[in-house]
């Protein structure tokens, strides 16, 4: 805002503004995509200094952030909007051409040279130099048959019917990109060279029209790109066609998906560029993953536990209702009656002993729906009402922000509330319920990634057959690590404290365990594992009196604070350290 106001005095962009502030600012706070996704990142990061300390904070889903900057989903209505973006530039260069042909010649040259030549030749003009292709690609002259303006539009529209072609499927397709390539060529006669060059070739054409700003050509970019990866990357990706949306299963509805399995491939040249790069998460367990699913070697590797003055978290894993039924979203038991009694039971009892906010997170949408379903028909959820009013996470974002805002007002005025959301979704990664707003939070089951996704199964065979990982096990560490994220919201703050009930007996196993972050791990002793609803609450209690005893900002000092003068100390102390080491 402040920028904007700033702008507006000046009759500055704040948008360029803020672009050009980053090459003076000693610390720039973005999103991964400016750095991760090749699209963005040569517009925004091209100019940081090679010595700059890049620090990926929250890194715990930074694979998934990878493979989606790489991916691209293409439908019919994309398919659409290209020929109209064609049509419209077509339009264009008949204009330039009737007015200022001389700037299309000097465009053909500068393609003729080669663009990395054509870089460095006219400063003014600049044609961004893609970090998808590879360096050797860049030395070259792009392709003949697509340097004219009307060539390369000839060959995009050729190559959009065979995309309009490819996408009238009746059942599911997968392939690699070479037998992509192959059936490509065989139908329309289009090579590989040219399509590597589309994404700069249409970038240049863009610069030379003076259309950047100007019209949406978000749709003809996106074919550009497409055509750019497909014919740079043999291996790493899959090229999935689905003739229906999962949404709507009886509707044709096309969509060609071209998936990224490697998310090193986004991730290299970050470490190759960058001297220094720090991954790090509250949440980043087991530490040993990352680098295997990254591909890269780590020169330190360091877990730290948490320096609290007061134990202020309390962990454990509720197995089994006061029936002795067994707790699981094991799909085979999950509609079992006596199942969804009990975590409504385990719901009801937290409900009266908590005080303030309890967050609830399920496995997914659909099992929450049938749940709170069943909860309604038993009058579960009338007897939660006793105690708290209840809201919803949708798949609606205002509807969920609405229903946000009402819980913290419920909280704020001591009426209590109960919010039910779903792991994966806005709630379990963005929002913070810190203090009174999170006393307790309970994870109903293990929360699973959908395991019939064509994508993922692609995902788990390249991970097998590249770098030996069981598919199990991933699938474990990706729910394990969302169901840390889940429970951390309970927690944010050295003056904070909370519940944490992994409700599901799968918690307790060895393999499960032993994948939740060491400063939760500590605390989840043996005898907090294979409780039922009723040692829960009894040990829920007992922890929530010891937290309402009176906490001074003294009862921290020197464990979870530290005075200036301890700081001093311990600099000290690691000078004397560090010098006693080198004699």
């Amino acid at each position: 805002d402040e920028l904007q106001e700033y702008g507006r005095k000046k009759g500055f962009c704040p948008y360029f503004l803020a672009r050009h502030a980053i090459t003076h600012a000693n610390i720039v706070v973005y999103s991964y995509y400016y750095l991760l996704d090749p699209k963005i990142a040569e517009v925004v990061s091209k100019e940081l200094s090679k010595n700059a300390v890049v620090v990926f904070d929250e890194a715990h889903n930074i694979d998934n952030v990878c493979i989606e900057s790489m991916s691209i989903k293409i439908t019919r209505r994309t398919l659409d909007k290209c020929q109209q973006n064609i049509d419209g530039l077509s339009k264009q260069i008949q204009r330039l051409k009737d007015c200022d042909a001389e700037r299309l010649k000097t465009e053909y040259q500068k393609l003729v040279q080669g663009l990395r030549d054509a870089n460095i030749a006219r400063e003014t003009d600049v044609i961004l130099a893609n970090p998808v292709l590879p360096d050797d690609v860049l030395k070259e002259a792009v392709p003949g048959n697509i340097r004219t303006a009307e060539h390369f539009l000839g060959f995009m529209k050729r190559f959009l019917e065979y995309m309009k072609i490819r996408l009238r499927v009746q059942h599911v397709v997968s392939e690699s990109p070479p037998s992509f390539l192959k059936d490509c060529y065989q139908k329309v006669c289009i090579e590989r060279k040219p399509l590597r060059f589309c994404a700069e070739r249409l970038n240049s054409m863009m610069r030379t029209l003076e259309l950047v700003e100007i019209h949406d050509f978000s749709a003809l970019s996106l074919l550009c790109h497409f055509a750019t990866l497909v014919s740079t990357y043999a291996k790493g990706f899959v090229l999935i066609i689905e003739p229906f949306d999962d949404r709507t299963p009886t509707i044709s509805n096309p969509i060609l998906h071209f998936s990224c399995m490697d998310a090193s491939i986004a991730i290299k040249p970050v470490f190759d560029r960058f001297q220094t790069v720090v991954i790090t998460s509250g949440t980043l367990s087991p530490l040993e993953m990352y680098p295997r699913i990254l591909d890269f070697r780590p020169v330190t590797m360091a877990t730290f536990t948490m320096t609290l003055a007061r134990t202020c978290i309390c962990p454990m894993v509720v197995s089994k209702g006061n029936d002795q039924v067994a707790m699981t979203s094991k799909y085979e038991t999950r509609e079992d009656v006596a199942v969804i009694r009990n975590y409504g039971n385990l719901l009801v009892e937290f409900c009266s002993i908590v005080p303030d906010g309890i967050v609830c997170f399920f496995t997914s949408y659909i099992y929450m729906e049938s749940t709170v379903a069943a909860w309604y028909e038993q009058g579960i959820l009338d007897q939660v009402q006793k105690h708290k009013l209840l809201f919803i996470e949708t798949q609606d974002a205002a509807e969920t922000s609405l229903a946000l805002l009402n819980y913290q007002k419920a909280c704020e005025n001591g009426r209590g509330a109960v919010l039910l959301s779903v792991a994966r979704g806005k709630v379990s990664e963005g929002i913070d319920f810190d203090h009174h707003f999170g006393r307790a939070v309970i994870m109903f089951g293990i929360p699973y990634v959908y395991t019939q996704s064509k994508i993922l199964k692609a995902r788990l065979e390249y991970l097998r057959d590249q770098y030996q990982i069981r598919e199990n096990d991933f699938l474990t560490f990706d729910a394990m690590r969302h169901a840390a994220q889940c429970v951390g919201r309970a927690l944010r703050g050295k003056t904070d404290y909370g519940i944490m009930v992994f409700a599901d007996k799968r918690f307790a196993r060895a393999d499960k365990r032993s994948k939740i972050p060491r400063w939760i791990q500590e605390y989840l002793k043996d005898g907090l594992c294979n409780l039922s609803v009723d040692e829960a609450v009894q040990v829920s209690k007992r922890f929530l009196r010891q937290m309402a005893q009176p906490f001074s900002r003294e009862d921290q000092l020197g464990l979870s604070l530290l005075t200036v003068e301890q700081l001093d100390q311990e600099d000290t102390k690691k000078k004397l350290q560090s010098r006693m080491q080198y004699v």
